[in-house]
């Protein structure tokens, strides 16, 4: 099967870009839940199950460009990859929000030594659109994530890396495939816990929408990253969040502040920062030299089986951030 041409993005056709400076991934409320937390991250493994047929230009995990959309699961799915080493950095996206979220981030990861993908979900981007609004579990979303980097052949292991929603992701990926992931990068994760503090368990923007209480029960009730390098990195403006998702709850902030502390304590290596001034909506973009330090520190880490540095030690206070905690 040969390559197929590539689709205008869904939030293109929305009349909302992401290059425009705003992050999709918050919207007014709809039937199915509450709009949309913003999140990226991402996740991988190779050996995919299911049919995941390929249908793009790729290469292997350490090597050659990829791009185009593959079949997985009875759709195709548009996936793009850039830079070269391992392990590999899979990227997930907030929830409505294509790969180009993370253009900025891709290219600076890559010029510096390190092989990124990213890739638009079901309903999202240039990958297929359902017919009509359907709600996924996570766990469908992690499994299409999964056959889709083995239908473009890229074996892990993998470094996830996901803002907002995808952090959700990323964690459920690791969850089910602990012996494929290496490390791991949160911008802003969505706590294990958003679908009982904000009382909706689905989460919709634009054509995407994602039931998360199944994965989220199953995340509160085990999930350790072990001894793996980790970096959870906090937006200081999350205003955003609050008003599309949590109006009117007095507090918010000390809670998010708190699960994003949280996170942090999910390994036994990590470093938790705060990023002043940053939107939730934009952690993945802005400033881009912030997130793609993070992802370097973490690769450097996996590839080097070494612990994380102190956060006071590496890049990311030059890059605006305050170190708030670290372990290990």
């Amino acid at each position: 099967m040969g390559v197929l041409p590539a689709r205008p993005s869904a939030a293109a056709n929305a009349g909302d870009s992401n290059r425009g400076g705003r992050r999709l991934g918050l919207s007014l409320p709809t039937s199915r839940g509450v709009a949309a937390l913003a999140v990226a991250a991402v996740v991988a493994m190779s050996g995919a199950s299911a049919c995941a047929t390929r249908a793009a230009t790729g290469g292997t995990a350490t090597g050659s460009p990829v791009s185009g959309l593959y079949e997985v699961n009875g759709h195709h799915l548009f996936l793009t990859c850039a830079g070269a080493g391992a392990p590999m950095v899979v990227l997930e996206s907030g929830l409505g929000a294509d790969h180009t979220q993370w253009d900025p981030v891709s290219q600076l990861a890559a010029a510096a030594g390190v092989r990124v993908c990213a890739y638009d979900r079901y309903g999202v981007g240039q990958s297929d659109t359902p017919p009509g609004m359907q709600t996924r579990t996570l766990d469908q979303v992690v499994d299409d994530v999964h056959a889709l980097l083995g239908a473009a052949h890229l074996g892990g292991p993998y470094v996830l890396a996901g803002t907002s929603m995808g952090g959700l992701i990323d964690r459920e990926f690791a969850r089910r495939f602990p012996s494929e992931v290496v490390g791991m990068v949160l911008l802003d994760s969505a706590p294990d816990d958003w679908d009982v503090y904000t009382g909706t368990e689905t989460f919709a923007f634009l054509t995407e929408s994602i039931d998360v209480e199944a994965a989220s029960a199953a995340l509160r009730n085990s999930d350790q990253l072990g001894s793996r390098p980790l970096i959870v990195v906090q937006a200081g403006d999350d205003a955003s969040v609050q008003a599309a998702w949590a109006e009117g709850k007095t507090d918010f902030q000390a809670y998010w502040a708190s699960r994003q502390r949280a996170l942090a304590q999910i390994s036994s290596d990590s470093i938790l920062a705060l990023a002043p001034g940053v939107s939730h909506d934009t952690i993945a973009q802005e400033p881009p030299g912030l997130s793609s330090a993070a992802i370097r520190l973490v690769v450097d880490a996996a590839r080097d089986g070494t612990s994380l540095p102190a956060c006071a030690q590496t890049s990311l206070p030059g890059l605006g951030a305050l170190c708030l905690s670290e372990t290990g």
